[in-house]
């Protein structure tokens, strides 16, 4: 469900509408559409049912302030991930700013308690492996709509995968850790689904058809995500030409300029022309 959420709120703070969606949407191939359309069904039955309501409930019986520091520990703690996948990205620039997000956070906010990263101008950013797969053009297989959990493509769950195994949580040694992973992961879903729940929504409320709606919203945001900020490497450079030819065309003498102008060369004589002779002077009378 948190997958589904960040791409509808994504998505709505692009100022996009649904036609304009379903239109720009990259063409994924869905060939597992009847399993994803039912788990899309099932999902929203237990969204309905048991997610929201729990969401809400945290909504109105968590203070802002506690909420908001558990939100910021989560984003803290995703902060190694995103500078690695930054740096296999060659966005150096965006690696250094989540480095010194995660250490600003970390020491000044206490633990990521507080954002103070942000406030000084340093902004969280998501980053992931499934997204440097995608800049290195890695297709993204088969969309998949996971039961609960929300959409995805095989690229994704491969991606998933390694940000797991790559996170210093999972590979470091502490106690509880299997309860403080489940714990991260519930309060992340629930803080999540109540964050975005106005626009989740709505997004779905003024949808045709929900599960296309939101498959084209959440490939869209996928894509928008690998596209940003390439490097000037992936574009194509102009076309300037055959180095010994000229540009283009010879730019025309300006008026007033042909005195000083050399003029044209003489049109060679055809090789098969014969010479004519030159006309005989006249005789002068006697």
């Amino acid at each position: 469900m948190n997958r589904v959420s960040a791409a509808a709120v994504a998505s709505l703070s692009l100022g996009l509408t649904l036609p304009a969606l379903a239109q720009a949407a990259p063409a994924t191939p869905d060939p597992w559409e009847g399993f994803n359309r039912k788990s899309f069904a099932f999902s929203q039955a237990i969204d309905k049912h048991v997610l929201r309501p729990v969401a809400l409930a945290y909504l109105h019986v968590v203070p802002a302030p506690i909420r908001d520091g558990l939100h910021n520990i989560i984003s803290n703690l995703s902060e190694p991930v995103v500078a690695a996948n930054d740096i296999l990205q060659g966005r150096f620039k965006r690696a250094s700013l989540a480095t010194a997000r995660l250490a600003a956070n970390t020491t000044i906010g206490i633990g990521g308690v507080f954002d103070v990263a942000s406030k000084m101008g340093d902004p969280h950013h998501d980053n992931g492996f499934d997204i440097t797969l995608g800049r290195y053009h890695i297709g993204s297989g088969p969309y998949l709509y996971i039961p609960i959990l929300g959409p995805a493509t095989v690229r994704d769950i491969i991606g998933f995968t390694a940000d797991s195994l790559a996170s210093p949580l999972s590979w470091t040694h502490y106690p509880d850790k299997t309860a403080i992973s489940l714990s991260r992961a519930v309060v992340g879903g629930v803080d999540l689904r109540a964050r975005v729940d106005s626009q989740y929504e709505s997004l779905l409320s003024e949808a045709t058809d929900p599960y296309a709606t939101l498959r084209s919203v959440y490939l869209q945001n996928e894509q928008s995500q690998i596209d940003a900020g390439k490097p000037l490497a992936d574009q194509p450079l102009p076309d300037f030409g055959d180095p010994g030819q000229n540009a283009g065309p010879p730019v025309p003498a300006t008026p007033g300029a042909s005195d000083s102008a050399a003029p044209p060369p003489l049109p060679a004589p055809k090789p098969d022309a014969a010479p004519t002779s030159s006309p005989a002077a006249p005789t002068p009378a006697s």
